[in-house]
């Protein structure tokens, strides 16, 4: 079980550079969107506390190395229990705060799927990207800045794309991918406005389930949320939490 833990941990680190550029350091990875600054996902750095003797310097490189770009510096808070309740200090004298963010709860994918669907949508499994996604579900829920990051992923390879279609026209749709590092990362799920409340997302999840089961796919996880109760329904359970929060450069940032 712990491999398995130390796995989904290292993927979740790892994630965003299936779709933000990166720099890999001794002491971790710098994840920046120079088309997107703003993006919380794609512009972060990682650390690895175990390859740092100097923290201070540490984070005196990350914040040279976002102001250069015009990004806001930001600290994920790494995998080690307190890491950055303990280090308090250190993050204040070099112009951190940290911003400290309920554990997040891990469901990994372990009972029968219970979910009875009617089977009314026409789900298609997809490894490149479908401009549909984006026209019918993705700006109508004023979520643009998806459509990127999303297509990005499936251009990353190890990603595939479940959408559920109506008379031809995308109404639900979600994306996983299977990490090399032994475990099959599910994403949320997201219906076009005018066809929510009437299960089609639960469709789409039984439906996502039991093809990773028929193709043999590694540990299923996603993270506990808003639709856990359908997630739960479909077989997810909750397993673990995983520490969570971010520090962030205190003085006034301009996105540029």
């Amino acid at each position: 079980m712990q491999q398995l833990i130390n796995g989904i941990k290292q993927e979740e680190i790892d994630f965003p550079s299936r779709f933000a550029s990166c720099v890999q350091k001794d002491w971790g990875v710098l994840f920046y969107m120079e088309d997107n600054k703003s993006s919380y996902d794609g512009n972060h750095a990682c650390i690895y506390p175990d390859r740092i003797t100097d923290l201070g310097a540490v984070l005196d490189e990350i914040n040279a190395f976002y102001t250069a770009k015009g990004i806001c510096a930001s600290v994920w808070h790494p995998y080690v229990k307190n890491y950055f309740s303990d280090n308090l200090s250190v993050l204040n004298a070099h112009g951190f705060v940290y911003t400290p963010i309920p554990d997040r709860r891990v469901m990994l994918l372990t009972a029968e799927n219970q979910i009875k669907i009617e089977r009314r949508l026409d789900i298609r499994v997809l490894k490149t990207w479908d401009e549909r996604v984006a026209t019918d579900i993705l700006i109508p829920c004023g979520e643009p800045w998806e459509v990127g990051v999303t297509k990005k992923r499936m251009e990353h390879g190890g990603a595939y794309l479940f959408v559920g279609y109506l008379d031809g026209i995308a109404a639900v749709y979600s994306d996983i991918h299977i990490s090399s590092h032994g475990n099959t990362r599910f994403d949320y799920i997201v219906t076009a406005p005018e066809h929510r409340g009437k299960g089609y997302a639960s469709e789409l999840l039984s439906f996502m389930v039991e093809y990773c089961k028929q193709n043999g796919f590694p540990t299923c996880w996603q993270w506990a949320g808003p639709s856990e109760h359908i997630c739960y329904r479909a077989g997810f359970r909750e397993s673990f939490l995983m520490e969570a929060g971010y520090a962030a450069f205190q003085l006034p940032c301009e996105i540029k």
